[in-house]
């Protein structure tokens, strides 16, 4: 009797006492993984977003920077100098005592300017960090238009730009 009396007492157990059941664990444990998987989905498009976002924003700036010093030099120069080795030209002032020369640094893969002053260098500016090859910078003349072409390359991510600017008259 004090068995049945034992098992009638069991029955009235309030939910609380009782536990969660199998059934209940199953959905909860569904529920998590579901949410855990959208949230690390979209972790990693966030990230991988974000990567390629900050590549097409270095490229497009590099390639803006170079054209602003670029344009801004050519305005000045009445002459563009061809160059050789790892120098791409220098843009000649009229009175010849003012340069802007333009040269690839292998070592910092960059587009450098340097300002000339009566052939002394006085200042140098990296103007294009992202330059992955010498040849991913070209200069050409023809006439008083000089036209820059280039390559910058951040990631996977590569732009490509030609611009003219048009050189003081003589």
């Amino acid at each position: 009797m004090n068995r049945i009396q034992n098992l009638k007492e069991m029955a009235f157990i309030t939910r609380e006492e009782r536990g969660a059941s199998l059934v209940e664990m199953l959905v909860a444990m569904g529920i998590s993984v579901i949410v855990f998987g959208v949230i690390t989905t979209a972790m990693v498009q966030f990230m991988l977003v974000t990567r390629w976002g900050n590549s097409q924003l270095q490229i497009s700036n590099d390639i803006q920077v170079a054209s602003l010093w670029l344009g801004r030099d050519a305005l000045e120069a009445s002459s563009f100098s061809p160059g050789t080795g790892n120098v791409y030209g220098t843009l000649n002032w009229p009175d010849s005592s003012h340069q802007f020369r333009y040269s690839y640094n292998a070592l910092e893969n960059t587009l450098v300017r340097e300002e000339l002053e009566d052939g002394i260098v006085q200042s140098t500016l990296s103007v294009a960090r992202y330059i992955a090859d010498q040849n991913d910078v070209s200069f050409s003349t023809s006439g008083p238009l000089l036209t820059v072409s280039i390559t910058s390359t951040s990631g996977d991510e590569i732009k490509s730009a030609n611009v003219q600017f048009a050189m003081r008259a003589r």
